[in-house]
């Protein structure tokens, strides 16, 4: 009888890991990608904004930093995908507004998580200077809605200008869950 008990307990405490790692995932989670469509022109409770703007990656990075973006296929772990809507316009020495979107981020470990985007900001330095992220980067922080009720965020760096010369624009950076 104990021995049956033992392997009872076993099986419940490894089947209680399995789903707990299942769907746990470390933070932070870096990340490196492209932004691989520059939206469409649309209209946000009356004002011109983009939507739609799109960036996709894989796992893998060196976080906000300069030089923190790593090629495919970075860790090897899992995907990530944000779209957003934004007010404004990219120009160096300036900011857009996210006002909006969707994402999702998928570990091959079968964790998925998705939900909206609820705020952010992309500045960009004056041509030719350094932010946080490296000479002409951009950088990108966005408050995020975790399907399920939770909140979580996404910090990082868009190298997309001068339009034309990063082909295709990178992003990279960390998502905290």
């Amino acid at each position: 009888m104990p021995f049956l008990l033992n392997v009872r307990s076993l099986a419940l405490v490894s089947a209680l890991l399995i789903v707990l790692g299942g769907t746990a995932l470390a933070s932070p989670q870096p990340v490196s990608g492209y932004e691989i469509f520059l939206g469409y022109n649309c209209t946000i409770k009356g004002e011109a904004a983009t939507c739609g703007a799109t960036f996709s990656g894989w796992t893998g990075g060196t976080g906000q930093n300069s030089g923190g973006w790593v090629p495919f296929p970075g860790t090897g772990l899992g995907t990530w995908s944000i779209r957003v809507n934004y007010t404004g316009q990219p120009a160096f020495g300036s900011s857009v507004n996210i006002v909006g979107g969707t994402w999702s981020f998928l570990l091959f470990n079968s964790t998925f998580l998705h939900g909206k985007v609820v705020s952010g900001t992309v500045t960009w330095p004056e041509e030719g200077t350094s932010s946080a992220c490296g000479l002409n980067v951009a950088v990108a922080e966005a408050n995020l809605s975790v399907a399920g009720g939770s909140t979580t965020s996404v910090t990082g760096c868009l190298h997309d200008l001068p339009k034309g010369s990063v082909i295709p624009p990178q992003i990279w950076g960390t998502f905290t869950f």
